[in-house]
C-alpha cells in the first residue's frame, strides 16, 4: 500500500442519502447494509490505497439496499445480490463506489469484518477509491428529529492497508440533501423500501426502488 497524496471528496445525493436512511428507518431495531453506486475515476485493484488512487470526487448517486441482517461475505445470497447490482450499475453508466452500515445498537461504531471484506472486494472489481459509509446512529436519530442537517455518516476509506475513519470535511452532501431524506421519511416512503432479502422473498419486489425518492 502507498500514502495517499491527496485526499478524494465524497459526495453523497439526496437519492443515495434518503435511501441508507429509509432502510436504516425501516429496520430500526436492526442492523442493514447495502451497496454504493456512483462515479469515480480510479481504477481497481488492490495495491494502492483507494485514497490516493485519484484526487478525483467520488459521487455517491444512488444506494441499494441489500439486507437487514448478518449476511456472511461467502453467502451465495450476498454473491448474487452483487452480481445483480453490479450488472444493474453498467447498465445505468456507473460503477459501485462503496458499501454502507447501519449497527443495530446505539453505541456501536465498529465496521463488521465482512464488511471490509465486501468492501476490499469492491475496490478489486471496481475502484480503488471505494468507501465505506457507516451510519452514526446518533446523528441519524438528530437528523430525523431535526436537531441537524448532517449527513449521519461516518467515511472509511483504505489507508495503509487497513479501513481507517476519515475527516467529516472529506464527505459532503450534493444539494438539499437533508430536505430529501427529511421529506423522504416524512411521507413515509421507508415503509415501501425493499431490500434484496425482501425481494428473495418475493421477486414481484423490486430491490431497485426506482421512483421511491422524490
Amino acid at each position: 500500500d502507498r500514502l495517499p497524496t491527496m485526499a478524494t471528496e465524497y459526495r453523497v445525493s439526496g437519492v443515495a442519502a434518503a435511501k441508507m436512511v429509509m432502510h436504516a428507518a425501516k429496520h430500526a431495531h436492526g442492523e442493514v447494509c447495502g451497496v454504493l453506486l456512483g462515479q469515480a475515476k480510479g481504477g481497481s485493484g488492490g495495491e494502492a490505497d483507494g485514497a490516493g488512487a485519484s484526487s478525483d470526487p467520488v459521487f455517491v448517486e444512488d444506494a441499494v439496499p441489500l439486507f437487514h441482517k448478518s449476511e456472511g461475505v461467502t453467502s451465495p445470497l450476498l454473491e448474487a445480490a452483487l452480481a445483480q447490482v453490479d450488472s444493474y450499475a453498467q447498465a445505468r453508466g456507473r460503477k459501485v463506489v462503496g458499501f454502507y452500515q447501519a449497527n443495530e445498537r446505539n453505541d456501536d461504531r465498529e465496521l463488521h469484518f465482512s464488511t471490509k471484506r465486501i468492501a476490499d472486494v469492491i475496490r478489486e472489481k471496481s475502484t480503488r477509491q471505494a468507501c465505506i459509509l457507516l451510519m452514526n446512529n446518533e446523528g441519524f436519530t438528530a437528523l430525523l428529529s431535526s436537531e441537524t442537517r448532517d449527513l449521519p455518516f461516518q467515511l472509511h476509506v483504505r489507508k495503509g492497508g487497513q479501513w481507517v475513519l476519515e475527516a467529516s470535511k472529506q464527505l459532503l452532501s450534493e444539494g438539499s440533501v437533508a430536505d430529501v431524506v427529511l421529506a423522504s421519511i416524512s411521507a413515509g416512503r421507508q415503509q415501501h423500501l425493499v431490500d434484496f432479502s425482501e425481494h428473495i422473498c418475493d421477486i414481484s419486489k423490486d430491490w431497485r426502488n426506482l421512483d421511491l425518492v422524490k
